[in-house]
């Protein structure tokens, strides 16, 4: 088959380069000059599967719209007329049973996706500066003693207490008031960026690709009974068998009048600081619970992200987001950065209010979705690209296609 991908992030190179392997003639269009431009770049240090990250956390009972707001500090809300619909979706979607079920597909997702990461890689001889394990920390009595009680805090680990958690990274010494952690060592860390450009080189090396960047898709071509053919862009039409849509933000305007999916654009922050080599660094991924502050190794450096806000954001907004990210990270790992050399970066992706992504066929013959990851892009990537192909070639996945099918919120209705 001839298949067009629209979108150069981590998703749509690993989808690519899955129907590569495939046999397929694959056309990749880029906006950008290069690969990884979006949220590929600057979020993707941290794949856990069993450390996925939903929207929000579940509530008890049928307080609605209004136990949205009973948020975490990480969750901030533009309260414009346009997210109502979405917001209301979201708080139906935040009941302890649903929230259960939905956790429980991105986990299954994830598994998959992380296992095909790591086999790729030992196939391909790919490395991407990796690091396994995380440390779940905490500082706050409550959310201790709240977290022993969750049946998902005692999947895939074990805790520590304090002493013990020193014992597994040196480089919480100088954290106050800690308590203890859980100790979860298969989960992964590492730089997503380069692993996908490396992926990346292994498409361009490929004769069946044509890649195009800087090349925007203005449109999607239909035929006469509805079919979509090929996309439209500034430099000319290109017909196809079928067509992927893997550019998150670029795909909504392209599903005006096609679709009408529940989703919102997610804005993240990380701040990226070179380690101190001299003092004691962190070993492993740390996650500090009741602060909302993940650190990631990625060599010599160290990731900070753990904010986001759902919309635009106010320059405002964003610098003193990114300020309390930077003196909550320098507080809690004083000796084990030079922060005076951090750089800041920020980038958008759409989600949806189950947190899954659209993952499949849609209505519309001939478009097929890969978006709306949230902050699981890379996690999710080699997963989703395997469930893509699978369903384009009407083979049955690993996973339940359905669970991740566009189509889900269409049958709803």
């Amino acid at each position: 088959m001839q298949i067009i991908v629209v979108g150069a992030g981590v998703t749509g190179i690993a989808v690519a380069y899955s129907l590569l392997k495939r046999g397929h003639k694959i056309t990749l269009i880029e906006s950008a000059s290069s690969p990884n431009q979006g949220c590929s770049f600057g979020m993707a240090g941290f794949m856990g599967a069993l450390s996925v990250q939903m929207l929000c956390s579940p509530f008890k009972g049928k307080a609605g719209l209004a136990s949205v707001f009973a948020k975490t500090r990480r969750l901030g809300w533009d309260m414009s007329l346009g997210h109502m619909k979405f917001l209301r979706a979201l708080a139906n979607a935040r009941s302890a049973d649903k929230w259960k079920k939905d956790r429980n597909s991105l986990v299954e997702l994830a598994r998959y996706s992380v296992a095909l990461t790591e086999f790729e890689s030992r196939l391909q001889d790919l490395t991407f500066e990796q690091i396994y394990g995380l440390l779940r920390v905490y500082t706050n009595d409550t959310v201790w003693e709240e977290a022993h009680k969750e049946e998902e805090a005692r999947k895939g680990g074990e805790w520590l207490d304090a002493q013990q958690t020193l014992q597994v990274d040196g480089s919480l010494e100088n954290v106050q008031n800690m308590l203890g952690s859980f100790w979860m060592p298969q989960e992964m860390s590492g730089n997503g960026s380069y692993f996908s450009k490396q992926l990346q080189t292994l498409n361009i090396a490929d004769p069946d690709l044509t890649m195009m960047y800087h090349t925007s898709v203005k449109s999607l071509i239909r035929s006469a009974e509805g079919k979509v053919t090929g996309v439209e862009t500034e430099k000319g039409e290109i017909s196809a068998d079928c067509v992927i849509l893997s550019n998150n933000l670029g795909a909504k305007p392209l599903l005006n009048g096609l679709l009408d999916l529940p989703l919102q654009t997610l804005t993240g922050w990380t701040i990226t600081v070179p380690t101190q080599p001299l003092n004691s660094v962190p070993q492993h991924s740390l996650l500090f619970e009741n602060k909302d502050v993940l650190v990631t190794r990625l060599g010599n450096r160290l990731r900070i992200s753990g904010r986001f806000w759902i919309g635009d954001v106010s320059k405002d907004l964003a610098e003193k987001t990114v300020e309390e990210l930077y003196q909550g990270a320098c507080k809690l790992l004083p000796q084990s950065a030079q922060w005076s050399e951090s750089t800041n970066w920020t980038g958008q992706t759409l989600i949806h209010p189950d947190s899954l992504p659209s993952c499949g066929k849609t209505s519309v013959e001939g478009l097929y979705l890969n978006i709306a990851h949230g902050l699981n892009g890379w996690t999710l990537a080699s997963g989703c690209a395997e469930l893509l192909s699978d369903v384009i070639e009407e083979k049955s996945p690993a996973v339940d296609p359905a669970l991740y099918s566009p189509e889900r919120f269409s049958k709803k209705n």
